[in-house]
């Protein structure tokens, strides 16, 4: 869900501000939050999805965007307008969300569109235990964020 992506990618934007130390901390950290929010353009009702209702009817949900191959036509398009540095910001992010969707029951297709076969975890999602598994990332970034 919306809000476990972005704890997730606040998360891992904490952890890489650590070793790559961007020069501008807070666009780095905006890419890396809107990079883990990219996957679900792909539904309609994703908060990226509503905006872009167009995307929704020609890719499946959980499809091409929801697989790692999809980052390297994002990455090339967006280097025409964005540093290295802000490149790995929205790579990390993206990744981010791969790889949180992956722990759920529905899971992803990483090769997609080159295999159709799905990494899949045990986290239901919007179910309770999302909601447990939200509030430990949650604290696991506040504590991040008190060491700064």
């Amino acid at each position: 869900m919306f809000k476990t992506h972005l704890a997730i990618g606040f998360l891992v934007g904490l952890i890489a501000m650590h070793y790559i130390q961007p020069s501008n901390q807070v666009l780095f950290m905006i890419l890396i939050l809107l990079g883990s929010l990219l996957p679900d353009i792909d539904h309609p009702n994703s908060t990226l999805g509503r905006k872009t209702k167009i995307i929704a009817l020609l890719f499946e949900h959980r499809g091409f965007f929801h697989g790692f191959l999809s980052i390297i036509p994002l990455l090339f398009l967006l280097s025409f307008i964005l540093t290295k540095v802000q490149l790995i910001a929205v790579a990390l992010g993206y990744a981010s969300h791969l790889l949180s969707d992956a722990l759920t029951v529905e899971g992803i297709m990483p090769l997609h569109p080159l295999s159709r076969w799905r990494l899949k975890g045990f986290l239901r999602t919007g179910a309770f235990y999302e909601g447990i598994f939200l509030l430990g990332v949650v604290v696991i970034d506040v504590i991040m964020l008190w060491r700064l």
